[in-house]
């Protein structure tokens, strides 16, 4: 698929006529593989069998999000094979991103092709109710560009049940899609050291179950670190992390041919810069972490293909592009799931 996907990329411009046909083809693929993947070929599908099957025992609906119940409740009236609901959450997951991308940039296949090298396999194989709501926040921050701030707002608070992590998603409302001036590129320039700052200055939380949504997970997550029944670790130095830094600041040398190009990238940037200096800064929070930064920088997809932009030859940008999805495709295995987190037997 990855190969097909390339390929496709540097032929966009002699098979206009059927872009859109192999777009949706691609999609449907990608629906489908998620929906029928093998039970056991990610780290989280058979808890979310058990979980479909046990959702209101044993205190399984205090970890779950309401739309997780609720949907498991309906399913359950017509069966208890976990694939339909892979499939329900595979349909939304990839057709958001997907109608997002296509909101969001001029090309069919390049997109795609950064979004499967890492984005699929993490959301919409493993974390699939984050990855609804990665898709949820990219189309958010396409109306906020349109204006549209309180129906952003609606869509990131109706993610909140299908996910509690689109509530960290909140701050994003506060960002507007303006060209960047002096004062602001200072800002975002800025705000990736600050976080390795904050990280270095020995930031630290207390695990309060009373906290909203999120205290309880966190709690547990802390008690299971504590009793040697879970190992988190984060390296803020790690390479997927190094490249996306290595991104925005290459981006930030063309803010101004890039700003007039897309009409989207102002606000695509500054989310990034929120998402890698959440990495650095919660990382003595590691689960948090990569939750936060992992769905703020699913923008980096659309920020990749914005390389092409920054080469006066356009298949010298895509090989660029092609080259960085490889590496994505390297590097990103080990974050797959909750990355560096590890359950002895």
């Amino acid at each position: 698929m990855f190969l097909i996907i390339a390929i496709l990329c540097y032929l966009e411009d002699y098979i206009r006529k059927y872009q859109k046909s192999l777009f949706f083809l691609i999609g449907l693929v990608l629906i489908f593989v998620a929906g029928f993947r093998e039970i056991g070929l990610d780290p989280d599908s058979e808890n979310y069998e058990y979980t479909f099957q046990h959702y209101f025992k044993n205190g399984t609906e205090e970890m779950v999000e309401p739309s997780f119940l609720l949907i498991s409740y309906i399913l359950g009236f017509f069966t208890d094979n976990v694939h339909v609901l892979f499939l329900l959450y595979a349909l939304f997951g990839v057709s958001l991103k997907m109608f997002a991308f296509r909101k969001l940039s001029e090309f069919y296949f390049v997109p795609l092709l950064c979004y499967i090298s890492f984005y699929y396999v993490l959301h919409d194989l493993t974390q699939i109710r984050a990855g609804v709501v990665s898709g949820i926040l990219l189309i958010a921050l396409h109306l906020i560009t349109e204006n549209k701030k309180k129906i952003a707002f609606l869509l990131l608070l109706g993610g909140s049940l299908i996910h509690y992590s689109s509530l960290t998603l909140l701050p994003v409302l506060f960002l507007s899609n303006k060209p960047f001036n002096k004062k602001t590129t200072i800002l975002f320039f800025c705000a990736i050291p600050l976080g390795y700052v904050v990280y270095y200055a020995g930031g630290s939380i207390l695990m309060n179950p009373s906290l909203p949504f999120i205290g309880n997970k966190l709690a547990i997550y802390q008690a299971a670190v504590e009793k040697g029944k879970m190992t988190v670790g984060i390296n803020i130095f790690d390479p997927l992390h190094i490249m996306s830094i290595m991104l925005f600041y290459y981006l930030l040398l063309f803010k101004d041919s890039l700003t007039k190009l897309c009409d989207d990238f102002p606000i695509l940037l500054k989310t990034s810069a929120i998402g890698l200096s959440l990495y650095s800064a919660l990382a003595f929070l590691p689960v948090l972490a990569l939750r936060t930064s992992q769905l703020y920088c699913i923008v980096n997809i659309l920020l990749y293909t914005y390389i092409i932009y920054t080469f006066k030859q356009k298949w010298i940008g895509i090989s660029m592009v092609v080259v960085i999805s490889l590496l994505l495709l390297y590097v990103s295995i080990p974050h797959y799931g909750l990355g560096m987190m590890i359950l002895p037997n």
